[in-house]
């Protein structure tokens, strides 16, 4: 099974490394990832205000998560980021690079009033398909 990223030149790519649409080419095992925010296990809120820490920790946290279930961060297809403010939009993606590089997933940015813990600057959900890459 292979994905392949896919990017129209007839629809604007709003920053460098957004991906259009993910093309994934057979049926395979599917693992949808609840929401993560930037927690360790025992529950301690790390990187309290610092955007690139948070999302640095949410990434380790879905990659031991993916672990779990047989996958990789290679093998992610979509996510979607959930923001308190949209000006730390631009610090996400920066370290969203360091893990996916420019072939990045498909994704979604939406700002929202709240998330379950105020000093929580951003929450990550994503989908992977295991083995697509």
């Amino acid at each position: 099974m292979t994905h392949e990223m896919v990017n129209s030149a007839r629809y604007h790519v709003p920053v460098k490394g957004f991906t259009q649409a993910v093309k994934v080419s057979k049926p395979g095992t599917f693992v949808f990832v609840s929401g993560l925010t930037a927690r360790l296990a025992d529950g301690t809120i790390v990187a309290e205000g610092n955007i690139h820490g948070q999302t640095r920790q949410i990434f380790e946290n879905l990659r031991a998560i993916l672990e779990e279930a047989g996958a990789t961060l290679q093998d992610v297809v979509r996510t979607v980021q959930y923001f308190r403010n949209m000006s730390d939009h631009a610090g996400m993606l920066e370290v969203k690079r360091e893990y996916f590089g420019d072939d990045q997933p498909a994704s979604t940015s939406v700002e929202v009033a709240m998330l379950f813990d105020k000093r929580q600057m951003i929450e990550i959900e994503a989908t992977a398909i295991v083995g697509s890459r």
